[in-house]
């Protein structure tokens, strides 16, 4: 298992491999437990094009995630962008996750409603997405994955449009600190203007304790 994850690893970067952009996503999660099935998030985004030479732009993230029995999950999001020059984006998203292992490795699945906000000039499609992840438990520091996630366009146009692949690894430094490092392809299809970019995603992850209720009796 561990060779096939390193083959997939070094043959995803090579899919539609050519002269396109570089983007540098660069975030900070913080990630705030408020119960053993209640958790809230928030993500400042940082990103860099031109081969992650030029700032483009920043959004804030903020989310609510349930866990529920047996490995299901209900999480909303809301992701705010701030783009220099132009007018700010606002998605809307919606997901419904299953997770299960199998031995070592464990399978996450995820339908996400994302929705977008029409703002002024800004005119956003809206989409369902649907990320199937796996992760292989190395008994170590590090946990490689792999994600893919096809995009089906909606607003009457009913059609896939774009595909990512995520295959990346979970670095942790402590109980409470992870960095997780991604190579993300994304390839757009079924649009006027075809093509894709390469994307690398770093993201350092902040998990703060919960503290438990102390008995007074």
């Amino acid at each position: 298992m561990k060779q096939l994850f390193k083959l997939v690893l070094c043959i995803i970067p090579l899919l539609g491999a050519s002269q396109e952009d570089n983007i540098l996503w660069a975030s900070v999660t913080l990630k705030a437990p408020l119960s053993e099935t209640v958790e809230v998030n928030l993500k400042p985004i940082f990103r860099y094009d031109d081969d992650i030479s030029t700032y483009l732009n920043m959004s804030m993230e903020g989310s609510v995630k349930k866990k529920f029995n047996k490995g299901w999950s209900v999480q909303f999001l809301a992701r705010t962008w701030f783009i220099p020059d132009a007018t700010n984006r606002q998605f809307l998203w919606l997901d419904v996750g299953h997770g299960f292992p199998i031995k070592k490795v464990k399978v996450n699945n995820r339908l996400r409603y994302h929705w977008a906000l029409d703002i002024k000039d800004r005119i956003d499609p809206d989409f369902l997405r649907w990320i199937t992840k796996i992760s292989l438990d190395t008994g170590g520091k590090i946990t490689p994955y792999l994600g893919i996630e096809p995009w089906y366009r909606l607003n009457g146009e009913n059609q896939f449009q774009r595909i990512r692949y995520e295959p990346g690894i979970v670095y942790k430094i402590s109980n409470s600190v992870s960095l997780d490092l991604q190579y993300r392809r994304e390839n757009n299809f079924n649009v006027p203007v075809e093509g894709g970019n390469n994307l690398y995603v770093v993201n350092l992850i902040y998990t703060l304790t919960r503290s438990s209720k102390k008995d007074t009796n």
